[in-house]
């Protein structure tokens, strides 16, 4: 039973640990490159979305949001995007 956990935990971690949150304010939206643009306190970064992407509706220049994202394929990929608590 204990490798059983030991096998599901090492196939968990690493998706976990991969995940952060950033804020910022949208500054660009790119639906046909599935991109958007976010300023936040560590400049402008870009970022991908895709069709799994959940809150993409709150996607408006000038928005503030906080996402979530993972590194996939070397390039952050959005996972959510939720309205910034003021």
């Amino acid at each position: 039973m204990n490798k059983v956990f030991l096998i599901l935990l090492a196939l968990i971690l690493p998706t976990a640990l991969s995940a952060a949150e950033l804020k910022g304010t949208i500054l660009k939206v790119d639906k046909a490159e599935n991109r958007i643009v976010l300023k936040t306190e560590r400049g402008e970064e870009t970022f991908e979305t895709t069709k799994a992407t959940k809150g993409i509706e709150h996607v408006k220049v000038g928005a503030r949001v906080t996402i979530s994202f993972s590194e996939k394929d070397g390039q952050p990929k959005v996972t959510e995007i939720n309205p910034a608590a003021e």
